[in-house]
């Protein structure tokens, strides 16, 4: 295909519909040509919503491989009459291949949007709103804005690609059509180039961007400078971590000539431009007007402290462009999502197959990782381990009126879901929990969930169930009212990055930053603290001191290395950030070769021991082994049979 008639393509795909804001939700005109494209300012923007249509919706199960390619949900099955979920849970079910590869961003099939394309489009409109010849009517304020968006989305892509399959192509501008076929055939660059492509981009497009939003009416979900670092941040602290830091596992990993792709040697300066950058990211949202969500303040509702707590975390994603979101994907889709994760509350809903289906399941290694209400991981908690609380987690006791705002008073269940800290009851419902909203806002007279099998909420047919016993409520809007005669389902901008996460990314940047031996510094705990304070916890060092049976731990850089990865874990749970973090830790054979674990959901009510009997829902004929190749998508084997000069990631054939 020449390159005019890829630029054609390009003008026409203004038509697709986008998914960024309200705002760029529309279907613009056609244009037929480039020339009409930037004839003028109205058709100019159009063209930009287009760059922005490309951001893959990260609300939507098929494009975000971070909701169901690991092991923090599992379904009942991959596929029947009332759903398809062979896409990102394909991966976790082993699927993922060279020939037809899942979520394949590389083309944009598959549940992968055309990130390629992304960045040729982002590179059409660049070098023609830089022409000052062009869009004459467009002001200059407004032309070095709309250039710095298209930068920094061309950023946000190449970012995207590296975070899937490592050492990319960077498409810098289009080819011209008087390319040769041998210049059409691209390269992918190592590592530290596509990393400082990336950081450069942004460095030269950031101050160009406005600090906030100020249309707010019509422009929320478009990139400003907080969003823009915030990219930065997450780039520098991906190639700071173990994954492309010194790995020597991809020392053989070599281009056509040789050279290795990753760099081989350990930089821990690179943590040090990691935390640089995540300061610069969190002192800029906060003059922009950022802060950690409260949902007391930004609701105006009065709840006892601990369900307050619990709402702050639930409400800090499905809350509308809240004031700790840095940047999310307009309605992201969430509606199918939330549909996914809402389970039965009364017993007419049980009609409501299609808005009630309560199938995305949470697992036990998700359930087990929150704290104890002290603020310490359950299995080094003195308390629960003297008491043997942990011991026989598993084990039925009744809730008593302390834990009434979370637990049904007088219920029946495992001790593994009592005495657990505010995050947990925010993100998780489960067999006798509370259920604060969906119309009963009294926190007196809540909805209950009962998920034994033949209950409201537990399995009353061969589909439509959770596997596990867990539900996933963090992902549902507290609003959203399903009654007998009308159904209010709100979507809302799925988080890309939000406030907790930087303060976290940075605490994780200045730990690996000391030196061995070194104090750990005082920054670190006061910004995993500043999370923590947010859900009711103590800091970090007191909370150890007085309830775990290892106080010195977060003395240590590795003992805060392995607070801070357990806090990212639980702060930012079943938000699709799980996946990739252990990926680039390098955790992610450990943890995803383990079974996948809940509880015994065909239990009856009568029989409530024997529904917290754990039960692997993967046997080893049917588990997927994660394997080294399994940190890196596969090239499509089409895309290689095209460029010779490509080279598959290891262990692909």
């Amino acid at each position: 295909m020449n390159m005019k008639i890829r630029e054609i393509l390009a003008a026409l795909a203004v038509s697709a519909l986008c998914g960024c804001t309200d705002y760029l939700d529309v279907v613009p005109d056609n244009i037929a040509t480039i020339e009409m494209a930037f004839n003028n300012r109205a058709n100019a923007e159009k063209y930009l919503a287009t760059c922005y249509s490309r951001i893959p919706l990260y609300g939507n199960q098929h494009e975000n491989p971070g909701l169901t390619a690991g092991n923090d949900i599992w379904y009942y099955t991959m596929e029947d009459h009332y759903f398809s979920n062979t896409w990102a849970f394909g991966i976790a079910n082993g699927l993922q291949n060279v020939s037809d590869p899942i979520n394949n961003y590389w083309d944009g099939i598959k549940g992968g949007k055309p990130l390629y394309q992304a960045i040729r489009d982002c590179n059409i409109f660049i070098e023609n709103v830089s022409d000052r010849s062009r869009v004459t009517d467009l002001n200059e304020t407004d032309r070095r804005r709309w250039i710095a968006e298209a930068k920094t989305l061309k950023a946000y892509y190449h970012f995207y690609l590296f975070q899937l399959y490592g050492p990319i192509p960077i498409v810098d501008v289009n080819l011209p059509i008087s390319a040769t076929e041998e210049e059409v055939r691209i390269k992918r660059d190592k590592v530290e180039i596509v990393v400082n492509y990336i950081v450069n981009l942004i460095n030269e497009a950031a101050e160009d961007l406005p600090l906030k939003i100020q249309n707010e009416a019509t422009e929320m979900g478009r990139l400003t400078q907080p969003a823009a670092l915030a990219i930065k941040a997450k780039t520098l602290l991906l190639a700071a971590s173990p994954l492309f830091n010194g790995n020597t596992d991809y020392a053989n990993f070599k281009d056509w000539d040789g050279e290795p792709y990753f760099p081989q040697e350990y930089s821990s300066n690179k943590w040090k431009l990691a935390a640089d950058a995540c300061e610069e990211a969190i002192n800029i949202a906060i003059e922009a007007g950022h802060r950690l969500y409260n949902f007391g303040e930004e609701s105006l509702t009065k709840l006892p402290d601990e369900l307050m707590q619990s709402m702050n975390v639930r409400q800090a994603v499905t809350e509308r462009f809240n004031s700790e979101l840095i940047w999310g994907c307009g309605k992201s889709h969430t509606r199918d999502l939330q549909c996914h994760c809402q389970p039965r509350l009364a017993a007419y809903q049980i009609e409501k197959e299609y808005t009630c289906r309560g199938m995305y399941a949470p697992t036990l290694d998700i359930a087990e990782m929150f704290y104890s209400s002290n603020g310490v991981p359950i299995e080094e908690d003195k308390e629960w381990i003297d008491s043997n609380d942990y011991s026989e987690r598993y084990q039925v006791a009744t809730a008593t009126e302390e834990n009434k705002y979370f637990v049904k008073e007088g219920y029946q269940t495992a001790k593994l879901n009592l005495n657990r800290e505010p995050r947990f009851y925010g993100t998780l419902g489960f067999d006798g929990s509370s259920w604060y909203g969906h119309g009963k806002n009294n926190p007196d007279d809540m909805y209950y969930l009962e998920a034994k099998k033949g209950q409201v909420s537990g399995q009353s047919s061969l589909a439509l169930y959770s596997i596990t016993g867990y539900y996933a409520k963090k992902l549902i809007y507290y609003k959203n009212i399903i009654s007998e005669t009308s159904e209010v389902i709100e979507e809302y901008p799925f988080p890309i990055v939000r406030l907790a996460d930087l303060y976290l990314m940075y605490a994780e940047a200045l730990n690996e930053a000391t030196e061995n031996g070194e104090f750990v510094p005082a920054a670190v705990y006061t910004n995993i603290d500043i999370v923590r304070k947010r859900s009711g916890l103590e800091g970090v060092v007191d909370s150890w001191k007085k309830y775990s049976t290892n106080p010195n731990k977060p003395s240590t850089k590795e003992g805060m290395r392995e607070i801070i990865r357990k806090e990212r874990q639980i702060e930012l749970a079943l938000e699709g950030v799980r996946y990739h973090d252990l990926r680039r830790w390098g955790d992610a054979m450990e943890a995803y070769n383990r079974p996948i674990s809940g509880c015994n959901v065909k239990a009856r009510s009568n029989e409530r021991q024997k529904f917290y009997t754990t039960t692997i829902l993967n046997d080893k004929l049917t588990r997927r082994s994660f394997s080294y190749k399994h940190y890196f998508y596969p090239i499509p084997k089409s895309v290689l049979d095209k460029n010779k000069n490509l080279v598959q990631n290891p262990e692909w054939r």
